[in-house]
């Protein structure tokens, strides 16, 4: 263990962290991370596979490094090289080091640490106990949600869920220019949305389309079925796993029919239900519900399921419809959890109890208003939105307005502006 902590924390002996691991542009997310640094919290960043976890991290410790945190008082770790348990890591540093970390101020890096067997308890000891140390973990498993962690860590954690590329990001990435004014750029932008779609993961924005395809395939799902289940669960089904995610990412947005699904592939309901929850925990796919007027009274019935985010589609289908890949980011980005349908009405997103419609194609006819304006009505809301594949309007019904905006142009939208 000593030998794989020295190689890791090359800042030790160079003073930073080598560029190819703390990369120069800086994604939304380290803000954010920067705040928490300095905070009595662990920082757990959680987020699906290759969205860029580890480098955040490495830029973290280049950070602290530049604004003059010793070299030595900077651990770094990852459970992906080796197993043991964080006591065992924390010993063999201090005996490298000769830092006392129950005395010294340090922070301490840990990656991948979902597959270190009950490390939710073991940090929760740790916090406990070593007030002096910081600790920042990561993991491609949804540890937010895991029930033990969720109740070991109650208070003595921040989450923060690190998500594919920003089409902002993605563009900023592929040009290497800031996207201040998306004006100056907007035929570019119209151009570059559909790429988007597919290529979502740092790595692989200059990849060609063959390329991101096995990229998404090797590196993501085989990663999460074949390793991070297996290692995470007990008693799984690897073949179940694949089959669903099939079945799910083929037809995005499909009515999840736990009764008829359980009957086609010879399976229990429960255990049909529980690999359903798997792979929302691996950030395969996401449940929206049927929204009635509050989260607490969301139906339980008539459930959708869309893949976690469109780039993930094309590891599993090539040639998916373009429409269906934007109606499946649009729900990424608002991490959209409802959606309503009355009788044969329904609008595809609410989002804090605001309704958005997804219509890419050409044109535009009054009846893709008709579903909006019900719902608005029924909940009193006075701001919708309707996604286009090229037009931008403002359109009134009665004392409410619905904003017409082309893909791209939402894709850059922070919606969290709009909550109500």
């Amino acid at each position: 263990m000593e030998e794989v902590i020295r190689f890791l924390n090359h800042w030790w002996r160079e003073r930073r962290v080598k560029d190819s691991l703390a990369m120069e542009y800086k994604r939304e997310y380290f803000g954010k991370l920067i705040g928490l640094l300095d905070k009595r919290q662990i920082v757990v960043i959680c987020g699906l596979r290759r969205v860029g976890k580890s480098t955040l991290m490495y830029q973290l410790i280049q950070h602290l490094l530049e604004k003059g945190t010793k070299p030595l008082n900077l651990l770094y770790f990852s459970f992906d090289k080796k197993v043991g348990e964080i006591k065992q890591v924390l010993d063999a540093y201090s005996k490298i080091t000769e830092k006392d970390y129950e005395k010294e101020k340090i922070f301490v890096f840990i990656d991948e640490i979902y597959k270190l067997k009950n490390w939710h308890s073991e940090l929760k000891l740790l916090y406990d106990a070593l007030p002096n140390v910081k600790f920042v973990v990561s993991g491609s498993a949804s540890l937010r949600i895991e029930k033990e962690a969720r109740r070991d860590l109650t208070g003595r954690a921040f989450y923060v869920e690190i998500k594919p590329l920003s089409f902002k990001e993605f563009f900023e990435l592929k040009f290497k220019a800031k996207l201040e004014n998306p004006k100056l750029w907007e035929d570019k932008l119209a151009i570059n949305f559909p790429i988007f779609l597919k290529k979502a993961f740092p790595e692989i924005i200059d990849f060609e389309p063959e390329r991101a395809v096995e990229y998404v395939r090797e590196l993501v799902f085989d990663k999460i079925l074949f390793s991070d289940f297996p290692l995470t669960f007990e008693n799984i089904d690897i073949n179940l796993l694949q089959t669903l995610t099939e079945i799910f990412l083929s037809e995005p947005g499909m009515y999840l029919n736990t009764d008829s699904l359980s009957k086609d592939l010879k399976k229990s309901k429960n255990d049909l239900l529980l690999h359903i929850r798997l792979l929302e925990m691996g950030y395969i796919i996401r449940i929206v519900r049927n929204y009635r007027g509050s989260a607490l009274s969301a139906s339980r019935k008539l459930r959708r399921v869309y893949p976690y985010h469109p780039s993930l589609i094309q590891g599993i289908f090539k040639e998916v419809d373009e429409s269906k890949l934007v109606e499946c980011f649009a729900r990424s980005h608002l991490d959209a959890e409802f959606y309503w349908r009355k009788g044969e009405k329904e609008v595809d997103f609410i989002f804090n109890g605001m309704p958005v419609e997804v219509k890419y194609r050409e044109g535009m006819k009054n009846e893709y208003l008709k579903n909006l304006a019900e719902f608005m009505g029924k909940f009193k809301v006075r701001q919708g939105y309707l996604i286009s594949k090229n037009r931008f309007d403002e359109l009134r019904i009665d004392d409410k307005t619905v904003s017409v905006l082309p893909a791209w142009h939402f894709a850059l939208k922070k919606f969290e502006e709009d909550r109500l």
